[in-house]
């Protein structure tokens, strides 16, 4: 059995939302109705490993991966509510913007805190 690290999970993840939003972007431009993040995750590893046996193989240690991971990483946490149809797949999207905003609020409260650091030091 193939078992991912975080890293190769978020690396997953990240390559299934990116091909979601272009899948989306063509279904939108067409008019054709969109995917679920669930079918699209067993679209995009068709696409990616093309034998019945290998996605099987992949969908089961992403989706081992995402239960073992998913209590220490939010992003993974996430990825799997949105698999499993219990979060809006635009919620990803308020994450993303929420984690920008922390961290700028962060940079400027350490800015303060240290006026004598530069931009890269803090």
């Amino acid at each position: 059995m193939k078992v991912l690290t975080l890293k190769q999970l978020k690396d997953s993840i990240e390559a299934i939302y990116a091909s979601k939003d272009k899948y989306d972007d063509k279904c939108r431009r067409e008019g054709l109705p969109r995917e679920t993040m669930e079918q699209h995750m067993y679209t995009w590893l068709e696409m990616r490993y093309g034998l019945k046996p290998l996605i099987v193989s992949h969908a089961s240690a992403l989706i081992r991966a995402v239960t073992r991971h998913a209590r220490a990483d939010n992003d993974v946490a996430v990825f799997g509510r949105i698999v499993q149809n219990e979060v809006d797949e635009e919620f990803r999207f308020v994450q993303r913007q929420l984690k920008d905003m922390v961290a700028d609020l962060l940079r400027v409260y350490l800015g303060a805190k240290h006026p004598m650091k530069g931009g890269k030091a803090i």
